[in-house]
């Protein structure tokens, strides 16, 4: 708005405003929103995977104290170090104050302890073998689960993400630009420019956010491990 009175008002008569808003900011406007939604979209999905993933998580531990339940009173033992493996999952990927609302220290134990537990259990019968055995196999798939959490929660960001980020943002900038030049600077304008700059930023806002799911604003909700934790102590 401020280079627009530097600007001879020629070129700034009808023809031209036709020619740059229709055609020039009309196609990368549709350019810049289908690389938006597909940006928003994706982070979206990338936050309901990682959401999915912790629910498979607490459907396998609370699975894995049903059968040592089953298996009797020797594996109680193995149900406490469950349970602090648990406590172990909920500090490391939300470190801060949960640990302290469910009522435990977390310790070191990890999964790989929790599987040699289970295995040096001795079973007097068949039944209580085939328990052992089920008993083995969700402790390594929940083993499995949780590295790989662990290596997903690398907090760098792919330089194929932060091209497209910045190509984008160019796009959005001059599209803002070009309507700042074109735009008579008065409040009412002004004002609703501000607007959709504000809700431009919001979706670059979730698409950053969303993308961070243990780390940002809308932080993944630790209800799916709390809950597994709150049933081994039933």
């Amino acid at each position: 708005m401020f280079l627009r009175s530097f600007i001879p008002q020629h070129h700034l008569g009808e023809e031209s405003k036709n020619i740059v808003i229709s055609v020039g900011i009309g196609l990368v406007g549709a350019m810049a929103g289908l690389v938006l939604a597909l940006l928003v979209t994706a982070a979206q999905n990338n936050f309901l995977d990682k959401r999915n993933e912790l629910k498979e998580m607490s459907a396998k531990i609370i699975y894995l104290d049903e059968i040592l339940v089953d298996y009797g009173p020797e594996a109680n033992e193995v149900r406490t170090l469950l349970r602090s493996t648990v406590l172990n999952y909920i500090h490391e990927y939300w470190p801060g104050g949960i640990s302290k609302r469910v009522g435990m220290q977390p310790d070191m134990t990890g999964s790989n302890v929790l599987y040699e537990k289970i295995r040096s259990l001795i079973p007097r019968s068949d039944d209580q073998r085939s328990l052992r055995d089920k008993a083995l196999t969700t402790s390594l798939e929940l083993t499995q689960l949780h590295d790989f959490r662990i290596v997903e929660m690398d907090k760098s960001v792919p330089i194929t993400f932060l091209i497209v980020l910045v190509l984008l943002v160019f796009w959005i900038a001059s599209i803002f630009f070009t309507l700042g030049i074109y735009t008579p600077p008065n409040s009412t304008l002004i004002a609703i420019l501000a607007l959709f700059a504000l809700l431009v930023t919001i979706a670059f806002f979730l698409i950053i956010d969303l993308n961070l799911p243990f780390e940002g604003v809308l932080r993944m909700p630790s209800a799916p491990l709390t809950e597994a934790l709150g049933h081994i102590g039933e």
